[in-house]
């Protein structure tokens, strides 16, 4: 009897000692987690990134405006929803534009449609509107990669302060 509560009292002391061990990890990952937390430098944004990021918020009421804007007032807005509302089906993205092409279609893996639409009579093009249909037929189109790196950003925002 004496020798199974010998072995009771160890097999106690073990699961203690689990215990105390997965509690003293537990503790130091979590202190470490928060060090981590802690020991990151808080980043001020700058003041141009807000109003950036304020006029990013205000765009679907600018591509709306484009879009009325875009069409003679005699016809209305119709004309023009209409027209993207049907292009939204040959296209996998239509990009609002205003002027002095309406919208570009783009159809993934097949084609970039620079699209004017006219509504009332006349269905004539500006003398801007020509000149770039005119590029787009010769192929005088292209593809342009701007790379801005975060020291880019950083340079023009200390320029731009030390301007002021």
């Amino acid at each position: 009897m004496m020798y199974n509560l010998h072995l009771l009292w160890e097999t106690i002391k073990m699961q203690i000692n689990l215990w105390v061990i997965g509690i003293s990890l537990l503790l130091l990952i979590i202190a470490y987690l928060f060090g981590r937390l802690h020991s990151r430098k808080t980043q001020d944004i700058p003041t141009d990134l807000i109003s950036l990021y304020k006029g990013v918020q205000d765009l679907p009421a600018q591509v709306l405006r484009v879009i009325q804007g875009s069409i003679d007032p005699e016809q209305g807005t119709m004309a023009e929803l209409l027209t993207y509302a049907e292009l939204r089906y040959d296209y996998d993205r239509i990009i609002p534009l205003g002027w002095p092409i309406d919208f570009i279609g783009i159809k993934n893996n097949d084609r970039i449609d620079f699209i004017e639409v006219k509504s009332g009579i006349s269905h004539l093009l500006t003398l801007e509107e020509k000149h770039i249909k005119n590029l787009i037929a010769q192929g005088r189109v292209n593809f342009r990669l701007i790379k801005v790196t975060e020291e880019d950003i950083s340079n023009f925002i200390s320029a731009r302060k030390e301007s002021d």
